[in-house]
């Protein structure tokens, strides 16, 4: 065994190990086979008194049915009402209270022939009807309990005393194959606490018994019905000696009780139609003698374990290690050890495994991040250029395979850019960001077209293949991005804009429609959208209608001066002209409509009104109904927007103002003052001043129509031109005017000027 090491003889060990541990738990086994056949027993046992009470209660609640219409019956309640002796003029009643017994008697033992007899006992007049007929109480119990004066007056008592309802055992003489049950029930006349009827209802236990035998039970059960009396109604036995009290049987937990030396147990459930509890009780011994022939079968298996084990173990020692010993020398001749004594060959194998795969891994990673850098480089291509198919090779086929195929379509996602103070240095709230909107968008439009993402620095470009996609891909496509975007805002806080170019065949179509998307990030101010389709910037250009340039100047106009009705009354011209007169189709309308509410919106931003959601409320509803609204609602949609973007001027305005006016003529002094200062921002700005970030921003929109942001970014971006222009190299030129890296500032200027800092460069 020195000879081969610690697995071999950890090997070893464990299979012998495998034989102790069955011998170990031989006894633990016996302990909890016996705990469990226990546990079986007491379920076989709640579910064999679950069916006695199911089949009890169920034929209880069929009688007490009975009970509840007989005393509810008609000639029941005209009798009972009755004081002293029946009179000629009651004979009816009584003969047809008689039918109806003896009619019910035969109903009720459809079921089974449990019921002896249905009567009614009237206390005023002592009188008895039943299903064998009218009689008085003595003739009656006369038949029921013969000479014997006990039955009658426990009889009397039963029937005299007030309860509403009560089922007890009693003896009769015209039955004589054991005790039979009475139920019985009050009838509604007479105050609480009496009665001038009482309904019975005479039931064969014996019969009822017989039934619920005829389930399976175990040789040695036990079973009765118990009453609040502690009488056992289902037998003529009182039992007296299992000493079972009504008061002191539970539901929660097994009981324990000796009855002639022998233990039992007890399992109690309570009846949900009676006050009665149904109990059974198994003797111990049968649990003991379950456990003991488990024993035995388990002791057998183990000898039987032992054995086979023992011979499995020695064969599966010796197949097990020739397989460790092979690899063993794998590795040793691969990493050229001369060492053929190994002391644990398991750590030998595992660093030696490690290494392996750890070098496999990287390897894959750097090929699977090559592959990923290429296949983005020629994807980025097909946006940028015009496909030449000269200059294919096989890693472009393969990147560009799955887009060959019918038409493709180029979307673009927008971001706002980030205040200074929330980006940081790195850029990294905008990588997080772009993170986000890659793998989001991917799996959202990917579920239904094939899709492939590239990055333009800042700009995630997403090709569509629409061949195998939904033939009503527009909708789709709008629909899909409008879920995304909503699930972007709810989690992550911001929501990106999405440029749709037209779709165009093969890979040749691919940049013209990229192009498309490029040429509609200029409408996203204007339109102020989430998604803005080239194609529909393209139709409404094409559409026509009549409302001229000057009509929405005098619109803009009205809303400067904060003359709402004026306003108000250049809009209605405008619809009653196009929608009563000219009765423009829906597409039409619909246009109308937008430009209407981006003239809105324009006055909006000219007259720096904060952001409102009463109005980007309205817009939003108008947006989504426009087509279906009426031609008032759309009137008094645009009132309301009127009179919210004009406001109301308050007395004592013109000072404030002027002083505004002042402020961000300081502020815009100390910009231009600052702005080469790379810390310079809103924060800063506001520091300067001795006013919150938010608050100055405000003002200095309300004042000037234009964030505060843009106007630093503007001024740095105007200055670089200018040192541009006089041959300052964009690196420097980016430095001079604040920016801290060239990446930052390249993609800024070309923002705000339409060309790179390398074009102004060379043209100068």
């Amino acid at each position: 065994m020195k000879k081969n090491g610690m697995a071999y003889r950890r090997l070893f060990l464990s299979f012998m190990l495998i034989l102790v541990i069955p011998t170990g738990m031989s006894l633990l086994f016996y302990l909890y086979s016996y705990r469990t056949v226990r546990e079986r027993a007491d379920a076989s046992n709640r579910s064999l008194i679950n069916t006695v009470k199911n089949v009890c209660d169920q034929q209880m609640a069929y009688y007490e049915n009975a009970l509840v219409q007989l005393a509810l019956n008609r000639s029941v309640q005209s009798l009972a009402g009755v004081k002293g002796e029946f009179g000629a003029e009651n004979s009816y009643e009584l003969y047809t209270l008689y039918n109806e017994l003896e009619s019910m008697c035969v109903s009720i033992n459809k079921n089974g022939n449990y019921c002896l007899d249905v009567f009614v006992y009237f206390k005023n007049s002592e009188k008895i009807v039943s299903s064998y007929g009218s009689m008085s109480y003595d003739m009656y119990c006369e038949l029921y309990s013969g000479a014997e004066a006990e039955p009658k007056e426990k009889l009397k008592q039963e029937l005299t005393e007030y309860h509403f309802r009560r089922a007890t055992r009693m003896e009769n003489s015209w039955y004589r194959e054991g005790p039979v049950l009475l139920l019985t029930m009050a009838n509604l006349q007479g105050g609480y606490g009496e009665t001038s009827a009482m309904v019975g209802l005479w039931l064969d236990m014996g019969a009822l018994n017989r039934s619920i035998e005829s389930v399976s039970w175990e040789p040695g059960l036990t079973w009765m019905i118990l009453n609040e009396d502690d009488q056992t109604l289902n037998s003529a036995q009182e039992y007296p000696e299992f000493g079972l009290k009504y008061e002191e049987l539970t539901e929660e937990n097994e009981q324990k009780l000796m009855w002639e030396g022998e233990p039992y147990l007890v399992r109690t459930v309570f009846s949900e139609v009676g006050n009665w509890k149904y109990v059974i009780l198994m003797p111990e011994s049968l649990i003991s003698a379950q456990a003991s022939q488990v024993r035995n079968v388990f002791l057998l298996s183990i000898i039987a374990c032992m054995c086979v084990g023992f011979v499995a173990a020695v064969r599966m020692l010796k197949v097990n290690y020739q397989p460790i010993q092979k690899i063993l020398d794998l590795f040793r001749t691969q990493d050229g050890t001369k060492q053929e004594y190994v002391e644990n060959e398991f750590q030998y194998l595992e660093e030696s495994a490690a290494g392996f795969f750890k070098e496999h891994s990287d390897f894959r990673q750097k090929v699977a991040e090559n592959r990923r850098v290429l296949r983005q480089y020629y994807l980025a291509g097909l946006l940028e250029n015009v496909y030449d198919s000269g200059k294919n090779s096989p890693d472009r086929e393969a990147a560009v395979e799955g887009l060959r195929r019918g038409n493709n379509l180029v979307l673009l996602y927008h971001i706002e850019e980030a205040d200074t103070g929330e980006q940081g240095e790195d850029g990294s709230l905008s990588n997080l960001r772009r993170f986000i909107i890659r793998n989001v968008f991917e799996e959202g439009i990917g579920e239904y077209f094939h899709v492939e993402t590239v990055e333009l620095g800042d700009t995630v470009a997403m090709i569509v293949n629409l061949e195998n996609g939904p033939s009503d891909y527009a909708l789709k496509l709008m629909e899909t991005a409008d879920t995304l975007q909503r699930f972007i805002r709810e989690n992550f806080g911001f929501t990106p804009a999405v440029l749709a170019g037209t779709a165009h065949e093969g890979l040749e179509g691919i940049h013209e429609s990229y192009r498309e998307a490029r040429e509609a990030e200029g409408f996203i101010d204007v339109l102020d959208a989430e998604f803005v389709s080239y194609e529909e910037i393209r139709n409404s250009s094409q559409r026509k209608y009549d409302y001229p340039q000057e009509q929405e100047g005098r619109i803009i106009g009205a809303l400067l001066t904060h003359n709402a009705q004026l306003a108000v009354s250049y809009i209605n011209k405008v619809l009653d002209v196009n929608l009563v007169e000219n009765r423009l189709s829906s597409d039409l309308r619909q246009c109308l409509l937008f430009d209407l509410a981006g003239t809105l919106m324009k006055a909006a931003e000219q007259t720096g009104y904060p952001e409102n959601n009463e109005l980007g409320g309205v817009l939003s509803e108008l947006k989504e109904l426009s087509q279906r609204l009426p031609l008032e609602t759309i009137r008094e949609k645009f009132r309301q927007m009127a009179e919210s973007v004009a406001g109301e001027e308050e007395s004592g305005d013109t000072a404030e103002s002027s002083q505004n006016r002042q402020l961000c003529q300081d502020v815009l002094e100390y910009i231009r003052s600052n702005y080469s200062d790379p810390d310079l921002n809103i924060s800063q700005t506001g520091l300067h001043f001795h006013m919150t970030p938010a608050y100055l921003s405000s003002i200095f929109r309300k004042e000037t129509g234009e964030s505060l942001l843009k106007v630093i970014t503007q001024i740095r971006v105007s200055e670089a031109e200018k040192l541009l222009r006089e041959g300052v190299s964009v690196v420097e030129a980016g430095e001079r005017v604040g920016f801290r890296d060239s990446s930052t500032f390249i993609r800024t200027f070309k923002k705000y000027v339409g060309v790179t800092p390398g074009q102004i460069k060379s043209t100068k």
